[in-house]
């Protein structure tokens, strides 16, 4: 085995340890927190309740509705699954994170490069280039790097990821720019000719990309901490 496989195995063992990892510590804090919560909370209901939530269907829907302090026990006892959601969230991230340490460099020049061969290849008109997505596929890109990157789900998202988040149109704009300011003369004809200077934007955006999207960020987890524990807060008072 050569040395890149070994290199792609140990990377897709750390990135799945991560994950796993990550989506554990969800599941717990949904279990302990939100599940605490939610049973602290069902202490302290008092009184027999509305019978009508008892009876199922309709009528214990009308209950819910017409009950504040039951709603807002149904609404606690969700964020066990809102926090185990956030877990898997976070788990991808930090996956994606050892991935784009380990391959990021890789994964940009290539699709850079993969990209602006399917750029270079349109006609050189105006209109050809505002319609530039419509000729960028990820299931093309992928198969034009599965010799290099190699196949599979994670490829496909990245690929995916980094396509629909570019904005193609406004660095066309960029590219014709500098193009423009260099004094080049606008290709017009149908032969392929590499430029370095859109390599290296797509390289450079693309790679930008990937950071963004390996960045893990808990602004998700505060904002439903701060929820919950208002939402808590609410409901206290109301069964007081």
């Amino acid at each position: 085995m050569s040395s890149q496989p070994q290199s792609l195995v140990r990377t897709g063992a750390k990135a799945g340890f991560a994950f796993a990892g990550s989506a554990i510590k969800g599941a717990l804090i949904g279990l302990f927190l939100g599940g605490g919560v939610f049973l602290y909370y069902l202490t302290q209901l008092q009184g027999p309740g509305n019978p009508a939530a008892r009876a199922g269907g309709v009528g214990a829907v009308v209950a819910l509705i017409t009950s504040p302090p039951l709603l807002v026990g149904v609404l606690l006892a969700l964020f066990v699954g809102v926090y185990f959601l956030l877990g898997v969230q976070q788990g991808r991230a930090r996956a994606m994170q050892h991935l784009v340490a380990a391959r990021g460099e890789a994964v940009s020049q290539r699709l850079g490069d993969a990209i602006a061969g399917r750029i270079e290849a349109m006609p050189r008109t105006h209109s050809g280039l505002q319609r530039v997505s419509d000729w960028l596929s990820p299931d093309a890109l992928c198969q034009q790097l599965a010799p290099v990157l190699g196949e599979g789900r994670a490829v496909r998202t990245v690929v995916g990821f980094v396509v629909d988040r570019l904005p193609l149109s406004d660095m066309l704009a960029e590219w014709q720019q500098e193009r423009a300011a260099q004094g080049a003369a606008p290709a017009t004809g149908d032969g392929v000719v590499q430029d370095p200077a859109l390599r290296a934007l797509l390289t450079r955006r693309i790679h930008e990309v990937l950071q963004d999207m390996a960045t893990p960020s808990r602004k998700l987890f505060y904002i439903a901490l701060a929820v919950h524990a208002v939402l808590f807060g609410i409901g206290l008072w109301l069964v007081r």
